[in-house]
């Protein structure tokens, strides 16, 4: 039996270090006040597939790790939250990402530094078995796929034909380069965007993806060249979803005060797929992922 999802996509480590700083920089050379600090599993992939699993989803991760204690982490916490790691290489003589949050000074999202890993993002070939297993789903899922270039066309591209000529939902949150590209991001993008149902990006990257100004006209620019729904995440706006000329825009959930926002859109795609995979209207996906989102922050 086919399990739920298959997820593509970076594996790295996030340490979160969060607190309050002080609020005079001259002061920060003497200060060494606590803070709370946690290392997690994270990259473009990993709080989405332990999100799918703690929603009951049986998930298998595709990616590569450092052969080291950082890698070995993020395949023991991914397995613990109840995600199957069989999908996972590991890399010898490499050094795992690591992005570092320091969540001191009213910033509460971005890293303030990070390291590049050393190795592929997620692995470049695959046996014939291999790839069986990996497409023996109902859904597949990419995340960061423009963050690399080495995982552009290729592979990936063949990948996602092949899943939709087998008929499962494809979906995909591209998020951004990791280095300096000219807009539109979606020449990158081209030859993959056919196989792809469900597109996720928000609205920063939607307007890099077509070099549109509009949202209305983002959402048709990536429609033309395939996907059948265009999610957009707008943060403290919501997020607008696109689809066989439909237009619906979810307000956010806002559940209290902003802590850090790290994870958010990670929890919305997840509670998104699910929705889908239970056949739910688009209306009540956006919902019920926007609900997440919102816990999450």
């Amino acid at each position: 039996m086919a399990r739920d999802v298959t997820v593509i996509g970076p594996l790295n480590i996030d340490l979160l270090i969060v607190g309050e700083g002080p609020k005079n920089w001259a002061e920060i050379p003497s200060w060494d006040g606590p803070a709370n600090m946690e290392m997690t599993a994270a990259g473009s992939v990993g709080y989405n597939v332990s999100d799918l699993a703690k929603l009951g989803l049986d998930v298998l991760v595709s990616s590569c790790v450092s052969d080291d204690a950082l890698g070995a982490f993020i395949i023991e916490s991914l397995r613990r939250d109840g995600v199957d790691v069989s999908g996972v290489q590991r890399v010898a003589d490499s050094k795992a990402g690591i992005g570092v949050y320091i969540l001191l000074f009213e910033s509460r999202k971005r890293p303030l530094a990070y390291r590049m890993p050393t190795h592929s993002a997620w692995p470049q070939k695959y046996r014939k078995d291999a790839l069986s297993h990996l497409l023996d789903a109902k859904l597949l899922h990419c995340g960061g796929y423009l963050h690399f270039k080495d995982v552009w066309h290729g592979v990936t591209m063949e990948i996602f034909k092949e899943a939709k000529s087998m008929g499962l939902i494809t979906s995909m949150d591209s998020q951004f380069p990791l280095f300096a590209m000219d807009s539109p991001w979606m020449t990158a993008m081209i030859d993959i965007l056919p196989f792809v149902n469900i597109l996720f990006c928000d609205e920063t990257e939607a307007c890099k993806l077509t070099a549109k100004q509009v949202l209305d006209d983002c959402a048709q620019t990536l429609l033309d060249r395939g996907p059948e729904i265009v999610v957009i995440k707008q943060g403290a706006d919501g997020s607008t979803i696109y689809w066989e000329g439909n237009r619906y825009h979810q307000a956010a959930v806002i559940q209290g005060k902003l802590v850090d926002s790290i994870g958010a859109g990670d929890a919305y795609d997840a509670c998104f797929i699910y929705g889908t995979l239970q056949d739910w209207p688009v209306e009540k996906r956006a919902r019920f992922a926007s609900i997440a989102a919102g816990c999450t922050v």
